[in-house]
């Protein structure tokens, strides 16, 4: 397909990186690297990607070591608000690069909130999933907050709106071992029900990292 030159909606990066780590086609790193090579020509920071998507500077700098990624993350660090949206992106910095001297500061942004929406739960497994288990303390902390969330969440499946991002959730958790997946797997596979009808591979973000969860949560079993 081809990469067209057009605004990147959230996640579609990592919807591709997620797809080429689930199933090894180039098609997909080429979009990630193409859409970020033309970024890179930008100086400053990455300005032209949704801050859901700036882990994709990490999976760059991995593929090519070009140094010119490492600044576009250190400037995005050094000048970027933080949300929750941007905290997966802090937290993979902090353990790759630095001493994960904030990963307080990071749990606290997610500490003491009432309520969560779709988009927010994603932010939190993303975030959990780019932390060190070596420092349990906020590991744990956020893993349990993400169970208690995820249990209120479900009771609304399947006629939840926020099926895709439930779903998502529930499949990245069980990937990665904060879920068990002989208990909460089946509910994730509602959102990729949801999507399985469309046969077309398209670059939607959110639906490519679906099928890329759901194609690693089938081969586990295998």
């Amino acid at each position: 397909m081809e990469c067209r030159n057009e605004t990147l909606k959230p996640y579609q990066l990592m919807g591709a990186v997620q797809m080429y780590e689930a199933t090894g086609d180039e098609a997909f790193k080429e979009f990630v690297m193409t859409h970020l090579s033309r970024d890179k020509a930008t100086e400053g920071t990455a300005e032209s990607l949704p801050v859901q998507d700036y882990l994709a500077y990490i999976f760059a700098y991995g593929q090519t070591g070009d140094e010119e990624y490492r600044r576009k993350m250190e400037s995005a660090i050094h000048s970027k608000e933080w949300t929750l949206d941007f905290m997966p992106f802090v937290t993979a910095y902090e353990t790759k690069y630095k001493r994960k001297e904030h990963y307080n500061e990071i749990a606290a942004m997610f500490r003491g909130k009432e309520s969560f929406t779709g988009n927010e739960l994603i932010a939190l497994i993303e975030t959990i999933s780019q932390m060190s288990e070596e420092i349990y303390e906020y590991y744990r902390e956020l893993r349990d907050l993400f169970k208690d969330i995820v249990k209120k969440k479900m009771k609304k499946l399947p006629d939840s709106s926020e099926i895709l991002e439930i779903g998502y959730s529930i499949l990245k958790a069980c990937n990665t071992g904060v879920l068990q997946k002989e208990k909460y797997s089946n509910f994730g596979e509602l959102a990729w029900q949801t999507i399985a009808g469309d046969g077309k591979q398209t670059w939607s973000g959110l639906e490519n990292m679906i099928r890329a969860q759901y194609t690693i949560l089938k081969k586990q079993e295998v």
